[in-house]
């Protein structure tokens, strides 16, 4: 550490943004098949419309390209997600799934301890002084956007059942006032 930007002596190390290492090919068609897989799916929960209403197979097609696709593109976001948040914020190494601890650096990726001074002019991954002489306080556990995508996404899934639903209620009542 010659350089200008080196911390003090006994300063503890900042979080670093690394820049995130390119998905693998494995990765990238797993991330490509979770954004392909719900246009199927969807077409296939289509497809009773389609047989038995005034649906053509062209609107089954039509709207399952489009909220198979907006699904896919939200399923793929995830995922992609997920796998970068494996990475450590002291080195940016990659782990696998279920790591305990960096096999790099031994920082503890289960809690991801962060600390900050009152000021919150730096995040730090180990306690001690900030630069500006505060001591440094434990930061909130940082929960990802693992907990709110899981609950839109199922929240996605029961309104599209309850959509589905309703627009085949509809067809087997038939045409209304006529």
């Amino acid at each position: 550490m010659d350089h200008e930007d080196a911390p003090a002596p006994g300063t503890p190390p900042r979080a670093v943004l690394h820049r995130r290492p390119p998905l693998t090919s494995r990765e990238r068609r797993r991330a490509v098949l979770a954004g392909l897989a719900p246009i199927p799916v969807v077409a296939l929960l289509l497809v009773p419309f389609a047989v038995w209403g005034p649906a053509t197979a062209g609107d089954v097609i039509g709207a399952a390209i489009v909220y198979g696709g907006l699904l896919g593109l939200a399923a793929g976001f995830v995922y992609v997600d997920r796998v970068h948040a494996r990475q450590c914020p002291r080195c940016g190494v990659r782990s696998p799934r279920g790591t305990a601890t960096c096999p790099g650096c031994a920082y503890d990726l289960a809690e991801r301890p962060r600390f900050a001074c009152d000021q919150r002019h730096v995040v730090y991954l180990e306690p001690g002084l900030c630069d500006c002489g505060r001591r440094l306080q434990p930061l909130p556990t940082a929960r990802g956007v693992g907990r709110e995508i899981t609950l839109m996404l199922k929240i996605g899934a029961w309104l599209l059942a309850f959509l589905l639903g309703m627009g085949f209620l509809l067809q087997l009542a038939g045409p209304a006032g006529g």
